[in-house]
């Protein structure tokens, strides 16, 4: 059977909305296989974007595909080899182990040098940039994808048989397609801040919890010479109430931990504390339609326990690729060919972040703080003498593994074991110090008290996390049950 299509003058086959490391990836592995490619960037390079500028070895090795590792600019980025974990009087110091199919340690790399970094590679592969440009509308028909495009007063329109939303947490591809922005549920609120003239190391960053903060971690990652990136990230819908405001947050963990203002020393704030929202998986949503997808950020790619968004970026990037060459071969650009991405997504971090967003579920109940509190205490002591348990901790955080290494038997049952110690612990401080074990007693009646008046007062908002919890927990076993990766 002969197929007739229309004579269609493309301006290419595929359109990115959004250069940074999503879009500018894909459009590399894109240009370099001879693919057509415009992207559409709202800024102009070199430009920022708020981020904590972590980039993990898995994401390097993205970059390494690229020719950047090879760099003399790379080589100059702060390689981090530490970590330090801190809770109230508990802290580790971890010396992070690199996974034998890895090239690198994470890097601390600016974004405005990162992005730059692979716009410049795209370029030099073979994609099309128009910057400064806004996407301002878009539509599908069973041929075309026409996007409407602003640049300064110039209003004009492009056709690509391919349209890609990599356009952020906010993005406006994503927007259409859902129907709705971003739910609440599914939103990290993050905050950073660069510092200069900082005290050292450089080859260390340091991880930070406390109650008022909590969902959510403090960070300080060494940045250049004496500078740092430090900030907060936190989810954004909690009860029984809201924390403070997250600037509020940042402020008073600065000024009041002694752990960063040590590390801070006579540094001083550069520039203004800036904020942005971060949107993480939902796999309630589509990610592709005919002649539509999304990568990275604006697909939710989100580590919801880390915020790690880089890493999820650069190999989605990868991964919607290999999708897209096989439908640009095929003149295929349905909903169905392109689900070949969808499937490549949930085969590699379905599991990863249903799991997570489960454990991030469980302290979106502040009533529990205390609890929590205590669960990363004994997790922190353990990686204190336990160098394999240290490494799965700092792993977990930094990207490296996934988040169900915390649910093998091993793991659990030293956890388990650690807080037995933590428990002796106490009890023999109780018999040497009789009045420390009645301030305990006095503590735990008051958080018990106001565990109930919580209860007593928001019966509604308790119950609806039981059930949202109970959910999430289905999910998770559903994918245990189809991949099972604990076994392996």
């Amino acid at each position: 059977m002969i197929t007739v299509r229309p004579k269609i003058d493309y301006d290419c086959d595929v359109l990115i909305v959004g250069g940074g490391p999503a879009g500018s990836g894909l459009a590399f592995h894109l240009a370099s296989k001879g693919i057509k490619v415009i992207v559409v960037e709202a800024g102009v390079f070199p430009r920022d974007k708020i981020c904590g500028d972590g980039v993990s070895p898995i994401a390097l090795a993205e970059l390494e595909k690229m020719g950047i590792t090879g760099t003399k600019k790379f080589k100059k980025a702060n390689e981090i080899k530490k970590v330090g974990l801190f809770l109230k009087d508990s802290k580790a110091f971890i010396d992070l182990s690199k996974p034998d199919n890895l090239p690198f340690h994470a890097r601390i790399i600016p974004r405005i040098e990162l992005d730059n970094w692979i716009y410049e590679a795209a370029k030099k592969a073979g994609a099309t940039y128009i910057q400064g440009t806004r996407v301002i509308n878009y539509s599908i028909t069973s041929n075309l994808a026409l996007v409407e495009l602003k640049n300064a007063d110039k209003i004009f329109s492009l056709k690509a048989k391919l349209i890609v939303g990599a356009d952020g947490s906010n993005s406006t591809i994503a927007r259409k397609l859902h129907d709705r922005k971003p739910q609440d549920d599914y939103q990290l609120l993050g905050l950073r801040a660069y510092y200069k003239n900082v005290n050292g190391p450089r080859d260390r960053v340091d991880i930070y919890f406390n109650e008022g903060g909590f969902p959510g971690i403090f960070w300080m990652f060494p940045k250049g010479e004496n500078g740092a990136n430090i900030g907060i990230a936190m989810i954004s819908k909690t009860f029984p109430h809201k924390p403070p405001h997250i600037k509020d947050l940042l402020m008073t963990h600065i000024s009041n931990n002694p752990d960063i203002l040590e590390r801070i020393g006579p540094g001083e704030i550069e520039g203004k504390i800036d904020g942005w929202p971060i949107t993480f998986f939902n796999a309630k949503q589509k990610i592709v339609a005919d002649r539509l997808m999304l990568v990275g950020e604006a697909a939710g790619l989100i580590n919801p326990l880390s915020g790690d968004g880089i890493q999820y970026a650069l190999i989605s990037a990868n991964w919607a690729s290999k999708t897209i060459e096989k439908c640009v071969k095929t003149h295929d650009f349905t909903s169905e060919a392109l689900d070949a991405y969808t499937k490549q997504v949930n085969q590699n971090v379905g599991y990863d972040f249903a799991l997570s967003d489960l454990l991030v579920q469980f302290p979106r109940n502040k009533s529990f703080t205390k609890v929590w509190m205590t669960i990363l205490t004994v997790m922190i002591e353990r990686a204190k003498t336990d160098k394999q348990y240290a490494d799965i901790v700092a792993g977990i955080f930094e990207g490296t593994y996934p988040s169900y290494k915390a649910l093998t038997g091993d793991f659990i049952i030293k956890s388990l074991k650690q807080g037995g110690i933590e428990i002796g612990k106490a009890l023999t401080n109780s018999l040497i110090n009789p009045s420390d074990t009645i301030n305990t007693s006095i503590e735990v009646t008051q958080q018990l008290f106001k565990l109930i008046e919580d209860l007593k007062a928001h019966p509604k908002a308790h119950l609806n996390w039981v059930g949202d919890t109970a959910s999430k927990v289905f999910t998770v076993a559903k994918h245990a049950a189809k991949s099972n990766p604990i076994a392996k």
